[in-house]
């Protein structure tokens, strides 16, 4: 696909901010890991670069990107630090949901410009009053809440006589909400990704989307919404998660780097140095190799999801996002047990990206026996849980 002038140099701009997003979270993230929260310093590089804003619908005045323009924000960003990925990753996308909401709310978040949060775990309770909904609940692990003004929260609401329930997300300031700060995790530890709890919040009707607005329109409602805009007729799960697997692939590129600038400096104590070593050889060379392997999955991935029109089960986008998390989760644990035990110094680049690559590769969009299961599934004609 050719890509004009005017979009060219946007890329350009664009990864060079991510660069700059990206060497700012590496340069504190000893100070991220022990406050488990990223710095507002980079949270600003973020929001001075526009980079959070680049999901927000062009009729509000902000450019429109493609999913691999958007992939490589991502990958570039995770880098040098995959917890700045996951909050670039975020502070950018949760605008997308924005967009499922009537036009005067739509106006009133983005013309706010604060950051955005979501969690859609239906863990919440909602209760159907005039007007809204009461909503109670706890959320764990709600990414980038310590900096955002709104956020989006996941819920089961039981309309009376029907047998099934809904599954809502629900909108709201962040002030209206209780947050715990208890993010204490093995990775991923700059991402603040703490606790949320709601009380008899009530929350207005126009600040509520049920998820099948999501999984069986593909497309906003609002007429106001161009059909150039990125989640405008895609599936809309699929295309929220790309992410997951952008951010992974930058994160293993680095490990590469780090894996094979170390092994060059090794000098073993019979004085042979390491990089001449054929097994050291080998290791990177498949290493390399499962790195491509993962970069061109995540190239049929975007393909897909340009070209989707209803045709690819869920359960394939899920599969192929999982094998490319294993991947790369697989490159940086070889190349830590293959370097020794000086690959686990405390604060290292190949140490920190060994943790946040097992702790992505456990969110629930990245885990592999489900996502392999629910593909398997599917091409048996068996239907599965997979929204994406």
């Amino acid at each position: 696909m050719g890509v004009n002038v005017l979009t060219k140099e946007l890329y350009s701009q664009l990864m060079e901010s991510a660069k700059k997003i990206g060497q700012l979270a590496e340069q504190e993230v000893l100070a991220a890991e022990q406050n488990s929260s990223l710095s507002q310093n980079v949270v600003d590089a973020i929001i001075e670069a526009g980079v959070n804003r680049l999901i927000i619908p062009k009729e509000y005045g902000y450019p429109q990107i493609d999913f691999t323009t958007y992939a490589d924000l991502v990958k570039e960003v995770g880098y040098y630090n995959l917890s700045a990925a996951w909050l670039t990753y975020f502070y950018s996308l949760h605008n997308a949901w924005v967009a499922y909401l009537p036009k005067h709310r739509m106006d009133e978040i983005y013309q706010d410009g604060g950051l955005l949060a979501d969690i859609f775990a239906p863990v919440g309770k909602a209760e159907k009053v005039d007007g809204g909904y009461i909503l109670n609940g706890k959320w764990n692990y709600v990414s980038g809440i310590n900096y955002s003004e709104w956020v989006s929260l996941g819920a089961i609401y039981f309309p009376e006589g029907e047998p099934m329930p809904e599954r809502l997300a629900l909108c709201m300031s962040v002030s209206e909400l209780e947050v715990v700060q208890d993010w204490n995790s093995l990775g991923l530890r700059g991402s603040g990704s703490n606790t949320v709890i709601a009380t008899n919040l009530f929350v207005p009707e126009d600040m509520v989307i049920n998820f099948n607005d999501w999984t069986i329109h593909r497309k906003p409602q609002n007429l106001e919404i161009g059909e150039d805009y990125l989640y405008y007729n895609k599936p809309f799960f699929p295309a929220f998660y790309m992410g997951f697997a952008a951010m992974a692939i930058g994160g293993a590129e680095r490990v590469i780097v780090e894996f094979i600038d170390r092994t060059k400096k090794r000098v073993r104590m019979d004085g042979t140095h390491e990089g001449q070593s054929a097994k050291a050889q080998r290791v990177a060379a498949e290493l390399s190799l499962q790195l491509k392997q993962a970069k061109g999955l995540l190239k049929e991935y975007i393909e897909m999801l340009e070209t989707d029109q209803g045709q690819y089960n869920p359960g394939e986008y899920n599969a192929i996002r999982v094998q490319i998390v294993r991947n790369c989760l697989d490159i940086a644990i070889r190349a830590t047990s293959s370097l020794g035990a000086t690959a686990l110094i405390k604060g290292n680049p190949l140490e920190v990206m060994t943790r946040d690559l097992i702790t992505i590769s456990t969110h629930i969009t990245s885990l592999y026996e489900d996502g392999i299961d629910n593909y398997g599934k599917s091409l048996f004609g068996i239907q599965t849980m997979a929204i994406g």
